[in-house]
């Protein structure tokens, strides 16, 4: 049975990949020039808005294929097949993880590139650990705050759920690093400690976000 499943599963996140695949083509290409000419010229903002940009794009194009599921009936037509619904709704949350991770590395390599030609833009080079808490943590919240609203109202206004859920993830993040900035003194434990607290609770959110999705999911009827 667990062979079945992993097997199940894999075909899931395979079928996941196929449908970002074009868009995550085209954005990957994008990122790519884009990339190589943050790395031409110093700026630091070019730096945080490549990496923000990087990280929270793939993650969120990953979420878009929902939408194309549910235009071309596939995503109906895929509860016919012999997986249960919590696995549909595990391989969504898993494919943004996957596309989160090859946004940060995209990130982590342009920074790497940069830093090797021109030196850290920052006045202090932990402050790039901010910078990746930040667009981590703004991606995870953005995928916990989407999927629960998607299985809640329908795929069909998933666009709009898409854009309410980034401007719920980036205001969650924004004001946990303002809670934090009351209470501590700046400094680079504060910066460490404030990117710890980001990164669990967006991860703390997006696993409380699964369960609460399966249960929506299980409720709809189609």
């Amino acid at each position: 049975v667990t062979g079945k499943g992993g097997t199940r599963m894999k075909g899931l996140l395979k079928n996941n990949f196929l449908t970002v695949y074009s868009n995550a083509k085209v954005f990957s290409i994008f990122m790519l020039i884009s990339g190589l000419f943050v790395i031409a010229v110093i700026s630091q903002t070019l730096l945080i808005g490549y990496v923000l940009l990087s990280m929270v794009g793939f993650s969120t194009n990953a979420i878009t294929s929902i939408k194309k599921e549910f235009i071309s009936k596939w995503g109906k037509y895929k509860l016919t097949l012999p997986v249960k619904r919590a696995a549909i709704v595990k391989s969504y949350f898993i494919s943004q993880l996957i596309w989160l991770l090859v946004g940060t590395l995209y990130a982590g390599i342009v920074i790497s590139l940069s830093w090797a030609l021109h030196g850290c833009p920052y006045d202090n080079s932990i402050d790039v650990v901010s910078i990746f808490a930040f667009g981590i943590s703004v991606s995870i919240f953005t995928g916990a705050f989407f999927f629960p609203l998607l299985y809640l109202g329908g795929e069909e206004r998933s666009d709009v759920f898409l854009v309410i859920s980034l401007l719920c993830g980036i205001g969650t993040v924004l004001g946990i690093i303002s809670l934090l900035n009351l209470y501590l003194a700046p400094g680079i434990t504060t910066i460490l400690l404030s990117a710890a607290v980001l990164l669990f609770s967006s991860l703390l959110m997006f696993a409380l976000s699964y369960p609460l999705s399966v249960i929506i999911y299980h409720k709809k009827e189609y």
